[in-house]
């Protein structure tokens, strides 16, 4: 494991995002916060810096415990980091991903059995 590298990497190696170009979109954006200060894409980082990042309106706290040297599995790239997220903005994460859910159906297609009974129903006619 190295001591520093640049921001957007780290992004991508502990799998906080899926690719290098959405990590620097992100910084771009303003969505990412180091030490409580906006970041660009190429700041460095290394262990004990807090990253604050911006996810649908909540922001994660994430304390970088090991910078990775090179890209890691899900599994492993976890262990480089510590969620410090308050228990608050959790419950308000998990809020807003019922809502969306419920939203979800309301708009949706049909499903299978929904269209098969409207077919049934049609076919009365």
């Amino acid at each position: 494991m190295s001591d520093k590298l640049r921001l957007d990497l780290y992004l991508f190696r502990a799998r906080h995002f899926k690719s290098r170009t959405k990590a620097t979109e992100a910084c771009r954006m303003g969505r990412i916060l180091l030490n409580d200060q906006p970041a660009h894409a190429s700041t460095e980082v290394s262990a004990g810096m807090l990253l604050r990042i911006r996810e649908k309106g909540l922001y994660r706290d994430i304390r970088i415990l090991e910078v990775p040297g090179k890209s890691l599995s899900k599994e492993a790239a976890r262990l480089t980091w510590q969620d410090e997220t308050p228990q608050e903005v959790e419950i308000q994460r998990q809020d807003q991903a019922m809502r969306r859910r419920g939203a979800e159906r309301d708009g949706a297609r049909p499903t299978k059995k929904e269209r098969r009974a409207v077919d049934r129903w049609k076919n009365r006619r």
